[in-house]
């Protein structure tokens, strides 16, 4: 039996790991693929099982962490936990000021993902399948920031976040006038500077993790897999950590430009 190692995917696109099986009123979904057995059913793609995964290691790592804490940390995930939090703590505060309460679950949640998704394909995760001619050995996981769905999805999150504080501040009608600031001839400008916010965010990020990506699938195509695999330390963990602080740093950009000088309530 023969043993084939397959390297990191070039430029193929997420591929469909499993369907969910769907009835058959709902054959018109427009989500909905053939599986092959003259059913349809919903394509679960290896983003979203990479997803999935990254999910489950953070909510796996915080509750190991926070399990049985101590006053004075003698655990190290416990004292690593502790570091992340004043990490994250000590630059919203430096952007939020006193919002910081309000904002930081969504702020620490979102760095967390985006560095874990950007890592992931750092750590050499196999994943084997069977045939006749053998062994296939291959990367589990795609990083799933290295798709552009991700990437977009969390921008428009963030976007959703921002726009929403710019309305709870001043009112619906309030943001609608600041597009026509500071003279009603800026309107088309300052429209499409605020389109352009999600749609630069998105496309840093999915363009630096997917070039990452490109490069060393390029660099596995024609030197020996030993001589690239160095190379993820720079376009997997350093690069990961640049963007996902990058990505951060825009939403916290964002976030204070909609609150403005404004304080907080009592409450808030």
């Amino acid at each position: 039996m023969s043993i084939t190692f397959m390297t990191p995917p070039l430029v193929e696109g997420p591929k469909v790991v499993f369907y969910i099986p769907l009835p058959e009123f709902l054959d018109k979904f427009p989500l909905a693929m053939e599986m092959g057995n003259g059913k349809v059913g919903l394509p679960v793609s290896m983003t979203v099982v990479a997803t999935w995964f990254c999910m489950f290691v953070l909510f796996l790592l915080f509750r190991l962490g926070t399990r049985k804490m101590e006053l004075i940390p003698t655990s190290k995930l416990q004292i690593m936990l502790e570091s992340l939090y004043n990490f994250l703590d000590g630059i919203i505060t430096q952007m939020l000021g006193k919002w910081k309460k309000r904002y930081f679950s969504f702020i620490s949640c979102l760095c967390l993902f985006i560095f874990t998704g950007n890592i992931l394909m750092f750590f050499p995760i196999p994943w084997a399948s069977f045939s006749e001619e053998g062994v296939v050995l291959a990367p589990a996981f795609r990083a799933p920031t290295a798709d552009l769905n991700t990437t977009l999805g969390l921008a428009i999150l963030t976007t959703i976040v921002f726009v929403g504080t710019n309305i709870s501040q001043g009112g619906i009608l309030g943001y609608l006038k600041g597009f026509t600031e500071p003279v009603p001839i800026m309107l088309p400008l300052n429209i499409i500077g605020e389109l352009a916010k999600p749609v630069n965010m998105s496309f840093r990020l999915f363009g630096n993790m997917f070039a990452g990506m490109v490069i060393l699938g390029l660099l596995y195509k024609v030197v020996p897999a030993i001589i690239p695999a160095p190379l993820h330390l720079y376009f997997d963990l350093f690069s990961g950590a640049v963007q996902s602080f990058v990505f951060t740093m825009l939403a916290l950009v964002h976030i204070k430009g909609a609150l403005g000088d404004s304080e907080p309530q009592l409450g808030q």
